[in-house]
């Protein structure tokens, strides 16, 4: 009952931006202080949180495997749905392009009032929270807070090392209905790395600490340290922030500190050769951070499969495409052969077979994600270094791998794109990098790089109604 209670106070925010920045009523007090008059109404609040992240409209399919990844330029350019026919083009003045792009920030800006009404209940909380679960909560909920900021701030603001003075996006650092200020992109993800260092200090003595969730044999318990933002998660966002922000040094530091730390492991082979319902398509023992949602399957199946009606076929709104060259054909990589059917080429990787077993996760971030980190990091500084790294992650996702003697920045982009297929990350890395994007159409060939198709123009609502210009 007390999660309906949190979800019905995240709509309110989710559709209300009318008139100005989040003229709502607030929810009524006597409801929330029934929420927050318990310890399991704060797991509640938080449960909220995450179950808003996961949803279709943000992280369980806009901001994973389809949105983003059609910006990647993932799937065929020519055979996408017609829904998707400007988005491809990054026409983000299109109404429809609007429309998407609104619901994103709406959407994003409803998690973070949930997490802020969490910081604000628990911060002032002094007799329902012990010490210990006190810190958990604050810290879950700061680290939220700076992931679902760090998000806008990758869609709606200019790379940080090209305009770190810019205008940004509000950086909203309260529950309520004041306007928060918009910092210049600088001051944007220096607040994320506020967040995110006062949220690794709360989760100093996070239970994740004291246990290694891959061994545990059934993932659902492993679930519950790694189903939801940890010291771990916190640590991993740190060093993607600090890549972002071209800060080598802090980058390999908080990815060491994650590797070293021993809570993760990488793919084992062992548990690839197993009969279909006994396989971890996801990976799990890789997620540092990742988001349940059970529907998982009917999102990638309404996407990537096309459906028999009646006596026609319709085509997949978004079929993959050159999946083959992608992978370089090597049936001895686990992701081309188990992400993708053998039978119909159909994609499958949250397509799960035993939902018991392996509960459908999005992953928000993967251990694989700091051996590239590190990859990149060290390239050019200590290349035995980088190749050590990215040596050691194709090791985990191919079968008699050999090793790459010579790297360069293309070789880690292929390994990336590879790596990120319907998580909603390559377009992000080809931003920071400033890096053309090859599309499949051979009219269009290699789309340009620019703040054009790399920064989303803030919502015009949010301008009309909170004077943004």
């Amino acid at each position: 009952m007390k999660i309906k209670i949190f979800m019905m106070i995240c709509l309110v925010f989710l559709f209300s931006s009318c008139n100005k920045w989040l003229d709502v009523d607030l929810a009524d007090k006597v409801t929330e202080e029934k929420l927050f008059g318990t310890p399991q109404g704060y797991q509640e609040a938080l449960a909220g949180v995450y179950s808003t992240m996961a949803s279709p409209a943000l992280y369980g399919q806009k901001l994973t495997m389809e949105d983003i990844d059609v910006l990647a330029q993932y799937y065929n350019y020519d055979g996408i749905a017609a829904d998707y026919e400007k988005l491809k083009k990054y026409d983000y003045e299109d109404s429809g392009s609007q429309g998407r792009i609104l619901a994103i920030w709406r959407g994003l800006y409803a998690a973070i009032s949930g997490a802020n009404n969490i910081i604000k209940w628990a911060g002032s909380d002094n007799k329902v929270l012990d010490a210990p679960t006190k810190n958990q909560v604050l810290g879950e909920a700061y680290a939220l807070r700076a992931y679902l900021h760090f998000d806008l701030i990758r869609m709606f603001c200019p790379d940080v090392k090209k305009s770190p003075k810019a205008s940004g996006i509000p950086y909203n650092l309260q529950f309520g209905v004041s306007l928060p200020p918009v910092y210049t992109v600088e001051e944007n993800v220096q607040l994320v790395v506020d967040d995110l260092k006062e949220a690794e200090t709360l989760l100093a003595k996070d239970p994740i600490t004291l246990v290694k969730p891959y061994e545990m044999v059934n993932k659902n318990m492993a679930d519950k340290y790694v189903a939801r933002m940890n010291l771990y998660g916190v640590k991993a966002l740190l060093a993607r922030v600090a890549l972002m922000r071209g800060d080598k040094t802090s980058a390999i530091k908080y990815a060491k500190e994650v590797i070293d730390a021993q809570r993760f492991r990488l793919l084992d082979f062992a548990n690839a050769d197993k009969p279909e319902t006994e396989i971890d398509m996801l990976f799990s023992d890789e997620h540092i951070f990742s988001l349940r949602n059970k529907n998982l399957s009917d999102y990638t199946i309404g996407l990537h499969y096309p459906e028999v009606i009646g006596n026609s076929t319709r085509f997949a709104y978004l079929p993959f495409v050159n999946i083959s060259t992608t992978y370089e054909g090597n049936n001895d990589d686990i992701r081309y052969i188990k992400w993708f059917s053998t039978v119909n080429g159909s994609f499958v990787k949250y397509n799960v077979a035993n939902k018991d077993k392996f509960f459908p996760k999005m992953p928000m971030i993967k251990l694989s994600e700091m051996y590239l980190i590190l990859a990149e990091c060290y390239l050019g500084k200590d290349d035995q270094a980088a190749q050590t790294y990215i040596n050691t992650l194709r090791d985990h996702r191919i079968r008699n791998n050999s090793h790459w003697t010579y790297l360069t920045m293309d070789y880690i982009m292929q390994e990336v794109k590879r790596e990120f297929l319907g998580e909603g990350q390559l377009w992000y890395a080809y931003k920071r990098l400033n890096l053309g994007i090859q599309t499949s159409s051979g009219i269009v060939g290699m789309v340009p790089p620019s703040d054009k198709i790399f920064v989303f123009p803030m919502p015009l609502k949010e301008i009309e109604t909170g004077n943004r210009n």
